[in-house]
């Protein structure tokens, strides 16, 4: 009877063991997920990934590349990397727990831990009494990357934060606070001075010492400094014109709450298995915070069926939970699918990655292993313009030495009406394009300064050769 009992009792703890997908990753998997990052790597130029792979109660890490090229340091699952707009559910969940210990609501206005804050909407004055922190940790505020992302200075003093937030003081929004959804990375950088102002600490020790020693993530930086000191830190890189090479990105300490804390994909792991309820040694009071953090806002209409949390995009039954940053020189990608005890989270150090390796790997998960890393948009753009920026060049060089050539060849004639006028069109052409070249970043919303920090130099390099062309082939018909 007793043997009974037992084989019973164990049936069902295998049945129950079985209900959520989990999976063991098999030889052949984990061949197939290390060949895919390394293939990766080598497409896109991207000097060194590192992934973690939570399925049920199990975690693995893979790593391609070299954390630092130069140094010769390979990446591991100790690498640190910039969280890029990662970064942003950690400042939600900060904010959050300023709310659970009842020191602020985040219906409360900012004007009242911001009171010099000011904006402006089609050149009125916005009521500050009701734009609500919640409306910035939801992105429904009126400040977007695309009209405020230049705003953000550049530097590294203590007082970055305040700086960055004060550059917005008066700034035209987007859109009416609360009408509609818009990504603007700034956004956090408000809730960042807030939790400043309510807890009386910097938003560095107040993450330090309050959220991530409370939550065990001993390895998740906010100074830079601290992350070297470790030996850890990647080096960030990014490509122009086929090359990979070595970038220090502009300092932007004032942009920390919303894309500049550094974490390993180890610490990542806890991060996740945090968020799906699996770790239990957390302060209680966190529970609730990242349970609410995972409410997605439902005022404003979904895009491709997510919603905005707090530094996370959730579809309505919370069975995905994911969100993707990049910086400079740096891209990271986290998704999470509770229901299934899977998550993910790749962290590179370059700027060219198709974070959507994530859903490969999670292909290869499901036995698909036949699976293929397609390159970025981002250096897609960079292979076309960077090929039309040689070729243009070449052809503008062509039309300037047969110019010359046929100046020197012929005797002076006189010059046709039709060619005058053929040489005026192309004389209004080349003024356009220079005109183009200075004006296009703010057809997109954007500055020089800016797109050449965030884009690759092919951009410009592009619109250059564009109006050498034009004005070579002015000379050129005009000497003809």
């Amino acid at each position: 009877m007793k043997r009974i009992i037992v084989t019973i009792v164990t049936s069902l703890i295998l049945f129950a063991g079985f209900a959520t997908t989990v999976y063991a990753l098999s030889d052949a998997q984990s061949v197939a997920i290390q060949k895919l990052l390394d293939d990766a790597c080598r497409l896109s130029g991207v000097p060194g990934m590192s992934i973690s792979i939570i399925s049920g109660d199990e975690t693995f890490y893979f790593s391609s590349g070299y954390a630092d090229r130069e140094k010769g340091l390979p990446a591991s699952e100790n690498t640190l990397y910039e969280l890029a707009s990662v970064s942003k559910a950690f400042t939600g969940a900060g904010i959050l727990l300023l709310e659970e210990q009842g020191l602020l609501s985040m219906n409360d206005p900012v004007h009242k831990y911001l009171p010099w804050l000011t904006m402006e909407y089609k050149g009125m004055p916005v009521d500050m009494q009701s734009l609500t922190l919640n409306q910035f940790l939801h992105h429904t505020s009126g400040l977007t990357n695309r009209k405020h992302i230049q705003s953000i200075p550049q530097g590294s003093t203590p007082d970055m934060l305040r700086k960055t937030v004060k550059t917005l003081a008066d700034t035209e929004l987007a859109f009416f606070p609360g009408e509609q959804y818009g990504y603007g990375t700034v956004n956090y950088d408000v809730l960042g001075l807030v939790i400043e102002v309510v807890s009386g600490q910097s938003y560095e020790s107040f993450m330090t010492e309050q959220v991530f020693r409370p939550l065990g993530l001993y390895h998740t930086y906010v100074y830079k400094e601290d992350a070297m000191a470790t030996g850890q830190l990647a080096q960030g890189y990014r490509s122009s014109f086929f090359i990979t090479s070595l970038y220090d990105a502009p300092n932007y300490a004032g942009n920390k709450p919303a894309g500049y804390i550094m974490s390993s994909t180890k610490d990542m792991a806890r991060w996740m298995n945090i968020q799906m309820g699996v770790v239990q040694d957390i302060p209680e009071v966190f529970k609730a915070v990242i349970q609410k953090s995972h409410n997605g806002n439902r005022s404003v209409p979904d895009v491709n069926g997510m919603y905005y949390a707090a530094g996370w995009l959730v579809n309505a039954d919370k069975t995905i939970i994911e969100h993707s940053g990049n910086n400079p020189n740096f891209s990271t990608e986290v998704a999470m699918l509770p229901s299934e005890r899977t998550a993910l989270c790749l962290l590179t150090n370059g700027a060219n990655t198709n974070t959507a390796l994530v859903k490969s790997i999670k292909g290869i998960l499901d036995g698909n292993l036949t699976q293929s890393y397609k390159i970025s948009s981002t250096q897609l753009w960079d292979i076309i313009v960077s090929s039309a920026t040689i070729i243009v060049s070449l052809l503008a060089i062509m039309f300037f030495l047969l110019g010359l050539r046929r100046k020197k060849m012929n005797k002076q004639q006189v010059i046709s009406k039709k060619r005058m006028f053929s040489a005026v069109v192309w004389l209004t052409v080349t003024v356009a394009m220079c005109i183009m070249c200075w004006a296009f970043p703010m057809l997109i919303g954007y500055d020089w300064p800016t797109l050449l920090v965030w884009q690759p130099y092919s951009s410009l390099t592009g619109l250059i050769s564009l109006a050498l062309l034009s004005a070579s082939i002015t000379c050129f018909i005009y000497t003809r």
